[in-house]
């Protein structure tokens, strides 16, 4: 018989009503939060920093992290009533990623780093998170580490300055986990010298053929309803896959046709504007047919994996991997294909349909021309150029 009940959490009073421009989980982040279990018939009940957190949604991802943590600990023989040095030890050992995030965040807080400062490495260390759930801080090894900004850099969500800020952020972070005895080495030693060695994608973003292109968005919609929303709606406003998942419904005004991009989304620049784009009539059906108006204005565009529009963000490697998902199944994966291509395949068609560089380039947002002349370098393999006359000279 065990020892010990299942951990489960508590969020407090039920939400009966919702407030205009406020959402259920908003509310219910105003309560009292906490894990509860019995130990050998004796109530424990764990609220670490959690009510502390403001923000629904960041609330909601450090209380599932601790409870999944306690679960490990219970799992692996911690004793809450008994916690001696052996069990500490364990505990130490059996330190998950997610578990050693919140405790870097409370070690921040504790010093008083500034709240931009936290925000800024919890971004990093979340998605780190997402992409290796359910790890123990002591399997992060460098190869690992590497892994994981490679795929960053793959799917262009990492420029070479988000790389060395990650790079700076889990060098911190690793010091802060061996300075609390988490770990005994920072696996971020060696990190440059060995990911020179990792296989880099020579031929990426590579747009996609007519064949291919129908192909897969005939699977998407008979098989992935939000993977085929997400592809479509990069093809037809060329904003980025960050961008697009931070969008809000209030963002969207179907009557004037423009939707609105904040500066949190936006790749980093110079210009901090919030900024907006036309959306193009080809387009506009998409949108229409998710019938906008039935769900509250602060729900993402793109929130629910499988509903599409949902209360929540989606992880930011979500419908990267539907989609190399998808590629597998349809044996298309290997030739270069990604979530960019549909971006590079949209500026390509509108060449070939008669648009200026100088109109694509606003399409995109672009700053310079430069930029946008590297959308139309595989332009090439799309002419025809055998019935074309060449002039007498």
């Amino acid at each position: 018989m065990s020892k010990y009940t299942t951990p489960k959490l508590y969020t407090g009073k039920a939400i009966t009503s919702v407030p205009k421009g406020s959402t259920k989980l908003k509310e219910l982040a105003k309560n009292i939060w906490y894990v509860n279990y019995t130990y050998e018939g004796k109530q424990i009940r764990v609220k670490g920093d959690l009510n502390r957190i403001k923000d629904a949604s960041e609330k909601e991802f450090y209380a599932q992290a601790l409870l999944e943590s306690i679960k490990q600990d219970l799992a692996n023989g911690y004793n809450p009533l008994d916690e001696t040095q052996w069990i500490a030890d364990r505990v130490k050992e059996t330190c998950s990623l997610s578990k050693a995030i919140i405790l870097f965040k409370e070690y921040h807080a504790k010093h008083q780093s500034r709240s931009k400062t936290i925000g800024t490495y919890m971004s990093k260390l979340n998605a780190l998170s997402e992409f290796y759930p359910n790890i123990l801080l002591s399997e992060i090894k460098t190869k690992k580490l590497q892994q994981f900004v490679q795929s960053k850099i793959d799917d262009s969500t990492y420029s070479q300055g988000s790389v060395k800020s990650a790079k700076r952020i889990f060098s911190a972070f690793f010091n802060v986990c061996i300075k609390e005895e988490l770990i005994k080495e920072n696996p971020m030693t060696g990190f440059d010298a060995k990911i020179k060695s990792l296989k880099q994608v020579d031929e990426k973003h590579i747009p996609f053929n007519d064949e291919d292109l129908k192909i897969i968005f005939e699977y998407l919609d008979a098989n992935d309803k939000y993977c085929a929303f997400f592809c479509r709606m990069i093809y037809y406003t060329c904003l980025r896959p960050n961008e697009i998942r931070g969008i809000k419904l209030e963002n969207i005004d179907l009557s004037k046709n423009i939707i609105t991009i904040l500066p949190d989304v936006k790749k980093v620049t110079t210009n901090n504007e919030k900024e907006t784009i036309e959306i193009n009539e080809s387009f506009k059906p998409f949108l229409e047919q998710l019938n906008l108006s039935q769900y509250p204005v602060n729900y993402y565009l793109t929130g629910d994996s499988k509903n599409i529009i949902g209360e929540k963000r989606v992880g930011e490697n979500t419908p990267y991997n539907k989609l190399i998902s998808a590629l597998k199944k349809l044996e298309l994966n290997g030739k270069g294909y990604d979530l960019y291509s549909f971006k590079h395949t949209s500026n390509i068609k509108k060449y070939m349909n008669g648009w200026t560089i100088a109109e694509i380039m606003k399409a995109n947002r672009h700053t310079s021309i430069s930029t946008t002349e590297i959308y139309l370098k595989n332009l090439g393999q799309f002419l025809d150029i055998k019935t074309k006359a060449i002039p007498v000279i």
